[in-house]
């Protein structure tokens, strides 16, 4: 949260007092949870946007002191997203029901908006200090060995499930049971795509280009893991992924290679961002767009496995993973919700007027409700939504994530010919979609390879580095050099001996 208790400030983020309220909430208002919303959240936006309009004021709790103005048209969406009257913050201390302790403290969606000091809470020209260094990290990636990367570490996550996917038809004898015959292997297996795959291959692939050797992976691999499984462990693994943060800077420091971590310490030097700044940037490029690639992934294989006349025309190569992957984020969006605009002044948005602290949520999922409404199909070939957001706050790592998800699935489609869905899409559960639409599982089944591809990609000691040569070192002090050669990243022995499952 921030530094200092909200409820306890009678000021804003400016440090004058509130301005009075003058607009009390709608009476009227719709949840934005519960299972209608949970099962089909593009048909609920369909009827919020009948019943509201182009704006909807929403709650996300049944107390309703979760509440905001959730934004379905297109237009609306932009000018939030573009900020050009500079009304919108995206520093959560101006979430005033928050701040005046409407909206408990320890609610369980407070962690998701709570104001730490990087980017994405920033706005103007603090955003573009914050910024610069990580955005000019991200530029020196050589996007053609990045490939490489992610395909060799999606062929080890394949090797790794497939001698332990679980049969479909194999049974297994009890205990104490006499055993025949030995069982051949079974035809077909099943794997859940979404524990095995698609969660893992975002986080290693930046924890790779970040330059961790393997001891930091794992740790930082197991914090994560347990942070987002929430539970009673989850404060210990916050406060030591901060360290881990912390540690990976400093070795940075003194002995940089061609990583983006590397980068970011030598593009720093202009921007000045000081030690907490720079844990908060490092933890921003390998974390903050896992959920959505993993999302991402996860609906698109299920979009081709669901609707047939894509899955025929990516199979003739009349559509490309590229084009797939774009028709998704129209009909089932990675990201749903963008929380956390608020207005820093009195506004009117839509047909609805906004006192100062109030909350916008620009609804992504609800991008496509336009064209299907005017019967338009374009969407492979449409890039108009808004997944990568706009205005200052857009992703800054558009290509990087794009090809993680594209290098992801061309892999899975190589490698598993003739994989299907193993249960029919309508019976697929998915967790409930206030920011990302992620089902709880993704299990498939394929018929068993007979053999790895010869011309699989593994990773090297030789392999090319995904960066321009490493920066000079920003420290002075003499430390001892380390054993790989400089210009090379440290060397992983094996990533799925250790990696935490979900």
């Amino acid at each position: 949260m921030s530094e200092s208790d909200p409820t306890s400030a009678p000021t804003n983020p400016d440090g004058v007092p509130w301005r009075e309220r003058t607009v009390p909430w709608p009476l009227r208002s719709a949840p934005l949870y519960g299972p209608e919303f949970t099962r089909d959240p593009l048909a609920y936006y369909e009827t919020l946007r009948r019943d509201f309009g182009p704006i909807a004021p929403v709650t996300l709790d049944e107390e309703g002191t979760f509440r905001g103005y959730l934004v379905l048209d297109h237009v609306y969406q932009l000018e939030v997203l573009r900020n050009h009257g500079q009304v919108w913050a995206r520093n959560s201390r101006w979430y005033r029901d928050l701040a005046e302790g409407t909206l408990p403290l320890d609610h369980p969606l407070v962690p998701q908006i709570a104001y730490r000091r990087h980017r994405l809470y920033a706005d103007g020209a603090e955003h573009t200090r914050m910024a610069a260094a990580g955005n000019q990290a991200l530029g020196e990636l050589d996007l053609v060995r990045v490939r490489d990367l992610i395909e060799a570490l999606a062929h080890q996550l394949i090797d790794a499930f497939l001698p332990g996917a679980q049969d479909k038809t194999e049974d297994q004898p009890e205990d104490g049971a006499e055993s025949e015959a030995p069982t051949p292997p079974a035809e077909e297996l099943q794997v859940d795509i979404l524990a095995d795959y698609a969660l893992p291959l975002p986080l290693l692939v930046m924890m790779r280009l970040a330059g961790m050797n393997e001891d930091s992976a794992l740790a930082t691999g197991t914090a994560i893991h347990e942070l987002l499984s929430g539970g009673p462990e989850a404060a210990r693994a916050a406060a030591e992924l901060e360290e881990l943060m912390g540690a990976l800077v400093a070795e940075k420091r003194d002995r940089p290679g061609p990583d983006l971590v590397s980068w970011i310490l030598h593009h720093n030097r202009d921007s000045g961002l000081d030690e907490q700044q720079l844990r908060e940037e490092v933890w921003l490029q390998i974390v903050v767009g896992r959920g959505a690639s993993t999302t991402w992934t996860c609906n698109t294989l299920l979009e081709l496995l669901s609707n047939d006349d894509l899955y025929s025309d990516v199979l003739a190569n009349r559509c490309s993973m590229d084009e797939a992957m774009n028709h998704v984020m129209w009909v089932n969006a990675p990201v749903q919700n963008l929380f956390g605009y608020w207005a820093t002044q009195p506004t009117k948005l839509g047909p609805y007027r906004l006192d100062q602290g109030d909350m916008a949520i620009v609804s992504l999922g609800s991008s496509g409700m336009t064209m299907r409404a005017a019967g338009l199909d374009v969407s492979r070939t449409n890039n108009a939504h808004l997944a990568w957001g706009a205005g200052e706050h857009g992703c800054p790592a558009r290509d990087l994530g794009r090809l993680i998800v594209r290098t992801g699935l061309e892999v899975l489609w190589d490698r598993l010919p003739g994989i299907e869905l193993a249960v029919p899409k309508e019976k697929l559960t998915w967790d409930l979609p206030y920011m990302a639409r992620t089902p709880t599982a993704l299990p498939v089944t394929f018929p068993r390879p007979s053999a790895e591809p010869k011309d699989a990609a593994r990773w090297t000691r030789d392999t090319t580095p995904f960066t321009s040569s490493p920066p000079l070192p920003t420290s002075t002090e003499t430390r001892e050099q380390p054993s790989e050669r400089p210009g090379r990243l440290p060397l992983w022995r094996s990533l799925v001996a250790w990696w935490p499952r979900r």
